[in-house]
């Protein structure tokens, strides 16, 4: 069995649990400021049901609290195509106040055996009031097995608080994203979605 069969089965059983459990599917940008904070556990889950968007993803992404402002983040995603990829990377969290999260990152993604590098990375929280947030990222990606530089992703989202009513029992709280991506190599944007989680 491969990590790709291995997490897209546990990726395909989080997102079911997720349906079960009487929670929206959801949105949005998939990185952000903020850090998970020592000991927690964020989660963001992304279904295309079937892969019947073509250019649509199934993803579940991470962000562990190794201490307050550093986490251990990553990804694993199966793209309508068939590619799965998959990312690792340390997130540390340079400022905050009560309005700003601001975050750098390094990190490394292997897909279709081609390994990238994501450096810099520029990742933000915008706090707003009733516990809405604007969130997103500009990330570098450079090819290191072709060694050259595909160019920066972007993307932005809103977060918006689900009601205690949507939230599994066992997690802290839970938003939905709604937001936009453009690839490294530019394009146009694309619509995204997330269920975010925090434990």
């Amino acid at each position: 069995m491969t990590i790709f069969s291995w997490a897209r089965g546990g990726l395909f059983a989080a997102c079911a649990t997720l349906i079960t459990t009487g929670t929206a599917l959801a949105s949005g940008g998939y990185d952000n400021g903020t850090p998970a904070g020592r000991g927690n556990l964020d989660l963001e889950f992304t279904l295309n049901p079937g892969d019947a968007f073509e250019d649509g993803q199934t993803y579940v992404v991470w962000g562990y609290g190794l201490t307050e402002k550093l986490d251990f983040h990553g990804y694993v995603s199966h793209e309508a195509n068939g590619t799965d990829q998959f990312y690792l990377g340390l997130m540390y969290n340079f400022y905050s106040n009560e309005w700003l999260d601001l975050s750098t990152a390094i990190g490394f993604r292997q897909r279709s055996g081609v390994t990238d590098i994501f450096l810099p990375q520029l990742l933000y929280t915008i706090k707003l009031p009733n516990d809405y947030d604007i969130i997103g990222s500009a990330v570098n990606v450079y090819n290191t097995t072709d060694n050259e530089n595909r160019g920066v992703a972007l993307d932005v989202g809103l977060r918006i608080p689900l009601p205690t009513v949507l939230t599994p029992k066992i997690a802290k709280d839970a938003k939905l994203t709604v937001g936009a991506f453009r690839r490294a190599a530019g394009g146009r944007w694309l619509p995204t979605y997330s269920v975010d989680l925090r434990f």
